[in-house]
């Protein structure tokens, strides 16, 4: 074999391996990432945190887009998952519909039958994202939490078993809702948009933790390069740029897909946090 033979072979192999990996990247982004539901396990150990309740556990989920990719298929899996883990409290971080469906009595009852499967015995809450508060969903989106137990926690702020404080922010936050927390509770703070969190008003006394999603980790990240797209409200704070906040801030990928049906180094995730003092 000439030597440029032997160059010609190492070149062909060359580009049979990038188009190799190229197709076997869009293969899992398109048909398998979507549908592979990761449980993201954290144990949360503070003094702050109320010793009454006990040992307490949250599921935090967000940004479930239901109705033009996310079917009953994957949220039989998501609900099934969530009664498996048996939690105390239940967090969902906004945006029940996709922007692109437009919500039908039968799509509404099917959420409800969904979410009404869902038992949490301290609490089910809900913040609004961008998509729950337009016009085409408002109305659905409030009736399917009052028929299915969520309170939706706009600017307000409860307590929890005299264990911790929990928090939502609206999209158009109003941050003076924290000003009174007092020094030497935890204060759990959820906002759809991970940018409301980046505030000057916020200190860690009046944010112990906060939770937020919207951008879906982009859906799609390329190594080296980033996320395909940015996204309103997760501009300035999200899983790849950090923002300077002086509290720990997750953000979630979420559940499900919204402009593209497909997900690479995103992969769809729910939360489940065991919550105690020590």
């Amino acid at each position: 074999m000439t030597s440029l033979q032997k160059k010609l072979v190492i070149l062909i192999g060359i580009l049979f391996l990038c188009v190799s990996t190229l197709a076997g990247s869009l293969y899992m982004a398109s048909q398998v990432n979507p549908n592979q539901l990761h449980v993201r396990y954290q144990t949360i150990r503070d003094e702050t945190i109320g010793k009454d309740a006990g040992i307490l556990s949250i599921v935090y989920f967000t940004d479930l887009q239901y109705g033009t990719f996310q079917d009953t298929k994957r949220t039989e899996n998501l609900i099934s998952t969530i009664e498996d883990l048996d939690p105390s409290i239940v967090i969902f971080g906004g945006d029940l519909y996709d922007d692109a469906f437009v919500p039908t009595p039968e799509s509404n009852q099917t959420l409800i039958d969904f979410f009404n499967r869902i038992d949490a015995p301290y609490g089910k809450f809900s913040v609004l994202g961008e998509k729950d508060i337009d016009e085409t969903h408002s109305q659905s989106v409030r009736d399917i939490y009052a028929q299915t137990g969520f309170e939706i926690l706009e600017n307000k702020q409860v307590q929890i078993a005299n264990a911790f404080t929990l928090c939502g922010l609206s999209p158009s936050a109003d941050v003076s809702v924290l000003a009174n927390n007092q020094q030497g509770m935890f204060h759990l703070v959820v906002s759809h948009y991970p940018d409301n969190l980046v505030n000057d008003a916020l200190t860690k006394d009046q944010v112990s933790l906060a939770l937020a999603g919207n951008s879906h980790g982009t859906q799609i990240t390329y190594p080296l390069v980033g996320g395909y797209r940015q996204v309103e409200g997760s501009k300035t704070l999200n899983r790849a740029q950090g923002a300077s906040v002086p509290f720990s801030v997750i953000i979630s990928a979420g559940v499900g897909n919204t402009r593209v049906d497909a997900r690479f180094n995103a992969d769809p995730e729910i939360y489940y946090f065991l919550v105690s003092q020590d």
